[in-house]
């Protein structure tokens, strides 16, 4: 019998669903999470997709090798064409940059809104995904950092929200994470300004109006993690 480890970030997701029947995970790649859900009892079924062939073949082998064809499902396709309304109780789009999770999310709006949890983990510009959900009428429920070697990874969790909310602020990191004063902000956080203070330093070398204005956004920035710093320690 094959045994599934997943890493931290699919982990953390994974140990998060529960009372759910179906899930779909979407840019699903080797189809891991949907297979240890089902494994596990986490869910009765799941759909696994991906956009290129490639994974999908890989994918369809690992659910053989780990007999769970019955239960998951693999799909071909671009984000949530391919899946309909209401068809997943549960929809994760984890391991890509946030705007194309916005992009995905903004595409097949209907889909994504017809879900009773959306789970999101962006790469990069999560103030892209956190501004879509406010706006698209979703609570963020919950938030997360998990480190995974030297990286760390962010984990939203959304619900249906009784109303639109306006969307306010920059959005950089999120409410929850603040909060909670999580153990992993400040080393987030100094991450985040280290690689600011970099563009700004190689900005200033170029004496172009594009780039002083550029710079200056990033010193905005700087200053906002600054201020955030400061609350979570």
């Amino acid at each position: 019998m094959m045994i599934l480890i997943l890493t931290p970030r699919l982990k953390i997701i994974a140990d998060s669903i529960q009372g759910f029947e179906t899930v779909a995970d979407i840019g699903s790649d080797h189809a891991y999470l949907p297979i240890y859900l089902v494994k596990n009892g986490r869910v009765k079924s799941a759909i696994a997709t991906d956009i290129n062939s490639g994974p999908v073949e890989i994918s369809k082998k690992a659910l053989k090798s780990h007999k769970v064809e019955e239960s998951v499902r693999v799909r071909q396709g671009n984000g949530l064409e391919v899946i309909a309304p209401k068809e997943a109780e549960v929809i994760v789009i984890a391991g890509m940059g946030g705007i194309l999770i916005r992009d995905i999310l903004d595409k097949d709006a209907k889909v994504a809104e017809s879900a009773k949890l959306l789970i999101l983990q962006p790469m990069r510009d999560s103030d892209k995904v956190r501004r879509w959900l406010i706006t698209h009428g979703f609570d963020i429920t919950d938030e997360e950092l998990v480190k995974e070697q030297d990286k760390i990874y962010e984990v939203i969790w959304a619900k249906p929200a009784a109303a639109v909310k306006t969307a306010e602020g920059l959005m950089l990191m999120g409410d929850k994470i603040i909060e909670k004063k999580h153990p992993l902000a400040a080393e987030y956080i100094n991450k985040k300004m280290s690689e600011l203070e970099k563009v700004v330093a190689a900005l200033e070398v170029m004496d172009m109006v594009s780039c002083r204005e550029r710079a200056e956004e990033c010193r905005v920035l700087i200053n906002y993690y600054l201020e955030v710093l400061q609350w979570v320690q």
